[in-house]
C-alpha cells in the first residue's frame, strides 16, 4: 500500500482553478462499482460524490493532478477520486473496481478496518476532510479561516452556522459562527425534512441549572438559544440521525422521513445578505438494515435531463423520481439553484429590503430615475429630514455600516443593476457610514 500523508501540498496557491466550476448536472450515467468485501458503504458514497456536479466537473478537468505535489510521495485522496471519476463516467454500462480507494482506506481514517462494514456518513466526512487537506496551498493550517476561504471543498460543500444566545433581561445577543460541511438532523420527533429543520432551528430556553451567564448583566440569567444558517452552501448535504450512539449497537430509526425534489432553506437562514437559498435534489443515499456496521448501502443519483438511476454496487438501472422520493433516506444531497448562487442577486435583494425606493431605481430599466429629491427622501423612509445636494449627488439618507452588515458595499451602481447607465443610483462609503445617493446631473 502506498504511504499515507496528511500534509497539504497538493494545490496551487491561487484559487483561480476553482473560479470556473461546472454546476450543471452530470450529463450521463457511468459504471457500477464492484463490492470488494463489505465495501457497499464506500461504493454508495463514491457514487454520490461522482454525480456532485461541481466536484465531478473539476475532477474530470484533470486540473488537480497537474498541480499535485503529494502523489509521488504517497496517497492523495483528490488524485485517487479524480482517477475514479474519470473511469466511472467513462465506462457507460460497465463495472469498475474502486480498489485504490479501498486499499488506502486507513489513509482516510485510522479507525477504519479493511473488509469491515463502516458507517457511510462517517466515511463521507473523513473522505471530504481528506479532499480538503489535499487542495490547500503549502503551509496552510487545515482548520483555519484562510483554509476555508481558499479550499475547493469549502467552496462546494461549505456553509456557516450561527448560534445566537439572547438574554431575556437585557436582550443582549451573543453570536457564535461555525463552518459546516453537512447538517445532521434529529428525526425522533420529525417525520419530514421540513419538520426536522424547524426543530433544528427552534428556539431553546436556557434556564434552571442551564442558565446563561450574561456579560452585560454580570449574572446567570434565563436566555434563549437558536441555531440558524448564516451562510448557505452550494452543495447541501443532510444526514438523518437514524442510529443511536456509534451505531454499532442499539436500534435504528427506520421510519420514512418525507423529503422533496426541491428545498427552500430561506426560512432557516438568518443572514439577509445570503439571498435566496433554493435547492434541487440530485442524490439520495439509503441504508437497509439495523446497524451502521451491518445491512447494506446503496444510492440514487440524478443526471442531466432529470433522469434518475439506482446504483447498488455493480447494478445500475433507471428508476422513476417517485421511487426515489419514497425511499427511507439516510443522506440527502441538494444542489443550490443557479439563481441563488450569485452575489449580485443577494445584494439587490438586501437593497430592496432596506430602501423601498430602490424597487424603481434598481429595476431592469423600467422607469427613469427621479430627480425629485423630496419624493426620493420620502420613499426611503427618512421622514422629517431634508435631502441635500453634495458634489453633484442628491444625498437622501445616511446608513451606518452596522445597519447594512459588515460586507464592504463600496458601490452598487447602475452599471451593475440597470441597462440604462445614464444616471447613477448607489451606495457610497463615507467614513464609517454609507450614503444612498442619486446623481443630479
Amino acid at each position: 500500500m502506498a504511504g499515507c500523508s496528511n500534509n497539504s501540498r497538493c494545490a496551487s496557491t491561487s484559487s483561480g482553478p476553482y473560479d470556473s466550476l461546472t454546476w450543471s448536472a452530470v450529463p450521463r450515467i457511468g459504471a457500477g462499482l464492484s463490492n470488494l468485501g463489505n465495501t457497499c458503504f464506500l461504493n454508495a458514497v463514491l457514487q454520490c460524490l461522482t454525480y456532485t456536479p461541481p466536484l465531478a466537473g473539476y475532477l474530470e478537468s484533470g486540473q488537480h493532478r497537474v498541480t499535485c505535489k503529494l502523489l509521488s510521495a504517497g496517497f492523495c485522496a483528490m488524485c485517487a477520486l479524480q482517477e475514479h471519476v474519470r473511469q466511472a463516467l467513462g465506462s457507460l454500462g460497465g463495472v469498475i473496481s474502486p480498489l485504490n480507494l479501498v486499499k488506502n482506506l486507513r489513509c482516510i481514517s485510522k479507525s477504519f478496518r479493511m473488509w469491515q462494514q463502516e458507517d457511510a456518513h462517517e466515511y463521507m466526512r473523513y473522505l471530504i476532510e481528506a479532499l480538503h487537506n489535499c487542495c490547500l496551498p503549502e503551509g496552510t493550517v487545515a482548520n483555519s479561516t484562510s483554509a476555508q476561504d481558499r479550499s475547493l471543498v469549502h467552496k462546494i460543500f461549505g456553509g456557516r452556522l450561527r448560534s445566537q444566545v439572547k438574554c431575556t433581561i437585557c436582550s443582549t445577543c451573543s453570536n457564535t459562527y461555525d463552518p459546516f460541511l453537512d447538517l445532521s438532523l434529529e428525526i425522533v420527533r420529525a417525520d419530514s425534512l421540513s419538520k426536522a429543520l424547524v426543530r433544528f432551528t427552534a428556539v431553546e430556553a436556557l434556564q434552571g441549572d442551564n442558565k446563561y451567564h450574561c456579560s452585560n448583566c454580570q449574572k446567570k440569567v434565563r436566555a434563549l438559544k437558536q441555531f440558524t444558517i448564516d451562510k448557505s452552501p452550494n452543495i447541501l448535504t443532510i444526514q438523518f440521525k437514524r442510529f443511536s450512539g456509534s451505531g454499532s449497537s442499539g436500534g435504528k430509526i427506520d421510519k420514512k422521513v418525507e423529503f422533496g425534489r426541491t428545498l427552500d432553506m430561506k426560512p432557516y437562514v438568518s443572514n439577509p445578505q445570503d439571498g435566496d437559498a433554493k435547492y434541487s435534489l440530485y442524490a439520495v443515499l439509503v441504508h437497509a438494515g439495523w446497524s451502521t456496521h451491518s445491512g447494506h448501502y446503496y444510492c440514487f443519483v440524478r443526471t442531466d435531463g432529470d433522469t434518475w438511476h439506482a446504483l447498488d454496487d455493480s447494478r445500475v438501472k433507471p428508476v422513476s423520481e417517485r421511487s426515489v422520493l419514497d425511499q427511507k433516506a439516510y443522506i440527502l444531497f441538494y444542489m443550490r439553484d443557479s439563481a441563488s448562487r450569485g452575489s449580485t442577486g443577494a445584494q439587490q435583494s438586501t437593497l430592496l429590503s432596506l430602501f423601498p425606493a430602490c424597487k424603481q431605481l434598481l429595476s431592469d430599466g423600467a422607469g427613469e430615475t427621479t430627480d425629485d429629491v423630496d419624493t426620493l427622501t420620502d420613499e426611503c423612509g427618512d421622514v422629517g429630514s431634508q435631502a441635500r445636494k453634495e458634489g453633484g449627488y442628491h444625498v437622501s439618507h445616511r446608513y451606518t455600516r452596522g445597519e447594512l452588515g459588515e460586507e464592504p458595499w463600496d458601490v452598487i451602481d447602475s452599471g451593475q443593476m440597470r441597462r440604462k447607465p445614464i444616471c447613477c443610483s448607489h451606495l457610497r462609503a463615507v467614513g464609517d457610514s454609507y450614503e444612498f445617493v442619486t446623481c443630479s446631473s
